[in-house]
């Protein structure tokens, strides 16, 4: 799983990378028509920005999914016994998976509706649209019941700090105590 995370959080980095640019292209096209009055028409680029949009949204949440960063309200976990914390994170990793079952369902139906759907300016199937969302379900599935199995066996989780929270601990080690 993390192979398969580290490409899903580095396409997930392309596609939104890939919409800045798109945009920017968009934008820029505009200020050129706008100063110089040169009709410069790139349709396809805001279209494109918003499919990028939609690769980033379901593949870097999946890769939330994995790091354990999706949004909760952890005050009420760490103010409770360990036994039932461990039970209630349980159950949040049961009704995430039941909600991203029910997108990947849902994903499937898009699919089979975008093979018959062309986008306006791109002129693709849809389908290429919403296979993102079911690859990104899927994937979201896939992370989410790995970590509900963990905290049903009990198993703990090496925690996975990004490199900024490491340089950020460091700094604060390293400047002591304010009092």
């Amino acid at each position: 799983m993390t192979s398969i995370n580290s490409v899903a959080e580095k396409c997930a980095g392309l596609f939104l990378l890939g919409m800045v640019i798109s945009i920017s292209i968009s934008v820029f096209a505009r200020l050129l028509y706008t100063y110089t009055g040169v009709p410069w028409s790139v349709p396809w680029a805001e279209e494109l920005g918003r499919y990028m949009m939609v690769g980033s949204v379901f593949i870097g949440g999946a890769v939330a999914a994995y790091h354990l960063r999706l949004i909760g309200v952890d005050v009420f976990i760490t103010a409770i016994p360990e036994r039932i914390a461990r039970w209630l994170r349980f159950l949040a990793h049961v009704l995430t998976l039941a909600l991203a079952l029910l997108l990947v369902w849902k994903s499937i139906q898009l699919i089979q509706l975008g093979l018959r759907q062309w986008s306006p300016a791109m002129e693709v199937p849809m389908a290429y649209v919403y296979i993102l969302m079911g690859i990104g379900c899927v994937l979201m599935c896939a992370n989410t019941f790995t970590h509900a199995v963990r905290e049903l066996l009990n198993v703990d989780l090496p925690r996975q700090e990004s490199v900024e929270m490491e340089e950020a601990m460091e700094i604060k080690n390293s400047m002591g105590s304010p009092l």
